[in-house]
C-alpha cells in the first residue's frame, strides 16, 4: 500500500478526532452538573480550549428552617419537650349588658365556647336611650314637700255617730237627690257623698281614713265627677306627705289635715268638743286637699245663728263661711244644726266664679246604721 493513499474508512463512522472531542465535552458538562455550574456556561465544544480559564462559582442555599450547627460539646440525650403552643388570640365583642350569652372564642374548630366576659372597671360602658332614660328618671330627685304657708291649729274632737243625711239637690235650674253616709268604726270610718240630678250621678266623693289626737286623719279620697275619671289623693302618714294620682306635686302631711269631704265632717267634731268656737266671730282653720292636686288652707268662720228653711222644716243653725281668696277658690257655706251633733243640715259650694252653686238641702237625717 502506497504511503499517500488515503485511508478509506468505514462509512457512517466518524473520525477518532470528533469522537475524542465528543468524549472530552461529555466529560466536562458532566463534571459541571455535578459541580453546580449553570448549563448556559457552556456554548461549545472548544470550551476546553479558551486560553482564560473560567471561574466556576459555587452559591449555597441556605433553607427556611435551616439550624446553625451547635459547636463541638458534649452531646445531650435528653429530648425537650415540644415547646407550648400559645392559646389563639380571642377578639372581645362589644361589652354586653346585662346578657346571660356567652361570648363565643375565636380559635380553632370544635373549641369550647368562652366564659362571658366582664368588663374591664375602667372601660366606658354605652347605654342605650331607654337605659338612659331610665337611668335619668331614677335619678331625678323627688319634688320637696309643699309646707302650709302657716301653722294649722290642732283642736279638741268629738266624732259624731254614724248617720245617713238624705239632702235635696239644686244646681242651676235642675234638681235632684243626694245622700252623706258617715260610717266610723273600729278606729276607722268612711265616709261617702252621692249626687245625682236627672238620673245622672253627678259626683261620687269617699274617703276613708282613721283616727288621732287631731280628730278624723284621712288616709285616702277619691272624686268621681260625670264623664270624667276618678282622682285621687293619698295621705301618706308613714312618710308624712300627701300625694295624689295625677299631678307629681306633693304637700306635707300637717296635723289636722282634711280632705274635700272629710272636712263636712271634722268641723262638727271640732264644735262639740270646743262649742264656744261656734259662736259669733268664732273660727276654725282647716287644711284640705283636693283629688286634683289643690291644697290649701281653709279658713272657717262663724256669722251666728241663722234659721232657714228646708223640705224638713225650718231649722236653727249656726252658718260657717269659707271666703274664696281667688277666682279658682272653693266658696264653702255650711249651715249645722247643735241639736244634731254640729252635722250639716245645708251646704252650698261653688268652684270658681264661672261654676253654678252645688246646692244641698236637708230631707232627713237617720242616725245609727
Amino acid at each position: 500500500m502506497h504511503p499517500d493513499t488515503c485511508t478509506t474508512l468505514p462509512r457512517g463512522r466518524p473520525p477518532a478526532r470528533v469522537l475524542l472531542a465528543l468524549t472530552l465535552l461529555a466529560a466536562t458538562v458532566h463534571g459541571c452538573v455535578l459541580d453546580g455550574v449553570p448549563l448556559g456556561g457552556l456554548q461549545t465544544p472548544a470550551y476546553a480550549a479558551l486560553p482564560i480559564a473560567t471561574t466556576v462559582q459555587v452559591r449555597q442555599i441556605a433553607a427556611a428552617n435551616a439550624v446553625e450547627p451547635a459547636p463541638p460539646g458534649p452531646v445531650d440525650t435528653t429530648v425537650a419537650p415540644p415547646p407550648a403552643r400559645s392559646a389563639p388570640r380571642q377578639v372581645l365583642p362589644a361589652v354586653q349588658i346585662a346578657s346571660n350569652t356567652p361570648v363565643p372564642a375565636h380559635g380553632a374548630s370544635g373549641a369550647a365556647p368562652a366564659e362571658p366576659v366582664a368588663p374591664p372597671s375602667d372601660m366606658p360602658v354605652e347605654t342605650t336611650p331607654v337605659q338612659a332614660a331610665s337611668a335619668s328618671a331614677a335619678e331625678q330627685p323627688s319634688p320637696p314637700l309643699r309646707q302650709p304657708e302657716r301653722p294649722v291649729p290642732v283642736y279638741k274632737t268629738r266624732i259624731p255617730p254614724t248617720t245617713t243625711i238624705e239632702y235635696e239637690i239644686q244646681r242651676g235650674g235642675l234638681s235632684g237627690i243626694g245622700e252623706l253616709s258617715w260610717r266610723p268604726a273600729s278606729g276607722h270610718y268612711e265616709v261617702r257623698l252621692e249626687a245625682s240630678i236627672a238620673g245622672f250621678t253627678l259626683l261620687t266623693q269617699v274617703s276613708q281614713g282613721g283616727f288621732d289626737a287631731a280628730g278624723l286623719a284621712p288616709t285616702r279620697f277619691t272624686d268621681q265627677r260625670t264623664r270624667k275619671a276618678a282622682r285621687a289623693a293619698n295621705f301618706q302618714r308613714e312618710a308624712g306627705k300627701i300625694t295624689f294620682s295625677g299631678p307629681r306635686d306633693e304637700y306635707a302631711l300637717a296635723a289636722g289635715s282634711q280632705d274635700r269631704l272629710s272636712w263636712m265632717i271634722q268641723l262638727p267634731a271640732v264644735l262639740a268638743g270646743e262649742p264656744k268656737r261656734a259662736a259669733t266671730g268664732g273660727e276654725v282653720v282647716l287644711y284640705v286637699a283636693g283629688a286634683r292636686g289643690d291644697v290649701d288652707i281653709w279658713d272657717l268662720r262663724s256669722s251666728g245663728t241663722e234659721t232657714i228653711d228646708t223640705p224638713s222644716g225650718a231649722l236653727q243653725t249656726i252658718k260657717f263661711t269659707r271666703t274664696a281668696r281667688t277666682a279658682r277658690d272653693t266658696l264653702a257655706e255650711v249651715w249645722l244644726d247643735p241639736k244634731r251633733h254640729y252635722l250639716p243640715v245645708r251646704a252650698r259650694l261653688t268652684q270658681g266664679e264661672s261654676d253654678s252653686a252645688l246646692d244641698l238641702q236637708l230631707r232627713e237625717l237617720r242616725s245609727g246604721p
